[in-house]
């Protein structure tokens, strides 16, 4: 098992290697397993981009993002320009329905607002936002239509389970909750493998939220 110095010297190894961060301006503070990352960036993308490299190291438990999200003066923009970028990405990118999504700016943070008919939908909508320039943060509120059988949802995300984390699904409980709610407990080895999982569910059609309530040993 890692000492608590040797996890803070992995995650500032792998900030360090990722050239979309500017590891210099990040703190990494460890104590029992738990990782906190402070100071600023440069943006909302960068932001995200550092809590996924940390979560991603082997013997982290949770990570804690203290990190303030500031632009630099070139990259500042308007809450209305804001506004008409997301409008203009939505609209555009593949994979998103063309109708259905709604967007407000307030003091940099975009709110996503409407209808999609998947999960991974959801996601991307809130993905494709959240690079552009300016924004400090995203609020996701699209709901996913659609109420799938149990039966179906179950076995998906049970098949995906075994292939992306690597681990037989029942080693794990899937509980649906209702309108396509998903609820996963039990335990896993690592924040990546629970981060596997937690996209294994997302992926699957019908899921329209996941309650992670997975514990890392």
């Amino acid at each position: 098992m890692k000492t608590d110095i040797q996890l803070q010297r992995d995650v500032m190894d792998e900030l360090a290697r990722d050239t979309n961060i500017h590891a210099n301006d990040i703190g990494v503070e460890v104590r029992d397993g738990i990782v906190t990352l402070s100071g600023d960036v440069g943006s909302f993308l960068e932001k995200c981009e550092a809590e996924r490299v940390a979560s991603r190291v082997a013997g982290a438990r949770a990570i804690v993002v203290s990190l303030e999200v500031k632009p630099t003066n070139h990259d500042r923009q308007t809450d209305a320009d804001i506004a008409r970028a997301a409008l203009a990405i939505l609209k555009w990118h593949a994979g998103l329905p063309p109708e259905g999504m709604h967007v407000k700016v307030e003091n940099s943070w975009v709110t996503l607002e409407g209808t999609a008919p998947m999960y991974t939908q959801r996601l991307l909508a809130e993905n494709a936002v959240r690079a552009l320039r300016g924004v400090k943060g995203v609020i996701n509120d699209i709901k996913v239509e659609g109420s799938p059988h149990r039966r179906e949802i179950v076995g998906h995300i049970a098949a995906a389970l075994s292939r992306q984390a690597q681990r037989e699904a029942s080693h794990l409980e899937i509980s649906l909750l209702g309108n396509g709610e998903v609820l996963l407990t039990g335990t896993v080895h690592s924040l990546a493998e629970k981060e596997a999982i937690r996209g294994a569910a997302m992926s699957t059609h019908g899921v329209s939220a996941v309650v992670d309530r997975l514990q890392v040993e």
